[in-house]
C-alpha cells in the first residue's frame, strides 16, 4: 500500500507571510541526510515554496539532547550547505566543522535562526511570534 507523499509537514501563516515548514527532531548532535531522514521530494517542495512571494520555507530542527534548542534553517541556505558537505568543497565560509552525511547543531547554530522556547511543567511552548518577526525580517 502506497501513502501519498506530503509536500511539507507544517503551514504556518503570520504577519501576511506563509511558512512551508519540514519538521525534524533528534536526540543527537546532527540530523543526517539519509533519505529515511530527509527526503529529496521535501528539499523539492519546500525549495519551489520559497519561489513565491511573501512565502518562508526550510527545516526546523529540534535538538532534544542535551538543552532541546530548536532552529529554523532556511531551504536556500539548507541546499547551498548541502552541497558544500557532500561535495567535500574545501572552500566555504562555515566556521564549524562541514560533516558530508549530516547538519549538526552547530551549524544551525552558524546559519540558522533559533526559536526561543520554555518548558511549562512538562510541555515545551516556543516564542513563534518572534520567529515569525525575525524570520521575515531575515528572509522576507
Amino acid at each position: 500500500m502506497r501513502v501519498t507523499k506530503n509536500d511539507y509537514d507544517c503551514i504556518l501563516f503570520g504577519q501576511e507571510s506563509l511558512f512551508a515548514l519540514e519538521l525534524k527532531s533528534t536526540k543527537q548532535k546532527s540530523v543526517s541526510f539519509d533519505e529515511k531522514i530527509i527526503k529529496q521530494h521535501q528539499i523539492d517542495k519546500l525549495n519551489e515554496a520559497s519561489s513565491f512571494d511573501r512565502v518562508i520555507s526550510g527545516f526546523i530542527f529540534n535538538f532534544r539532547e542535551p538543552d532541546n534548542r530548536v532552529f529554523f534553517v532556511h531551504i536556500k541556505d539548507f541546499i547551498d550547505y548541502k552541497y558544500i558537505a557532500q561535495n567535500q568543497i574545501k572552500e566555504h565560509n562555515y566556521k564549524n566543522k562541514v560533516n558530508k552525511s549530516s547538519i549538526s547543531l552547530a551549524i544551525c547554530e552558524e546559519i540558522g535562526l533559533e526559536i526561543k522556547g520554555f518548558k511549562k511543567r512538562v510541555k515545551w511552548h516556543y516564542h513563534m511570534k518572534d520567529f515569525i518577526t525575525e524570520a521575515i525580517n531575515t528572509y522576507g
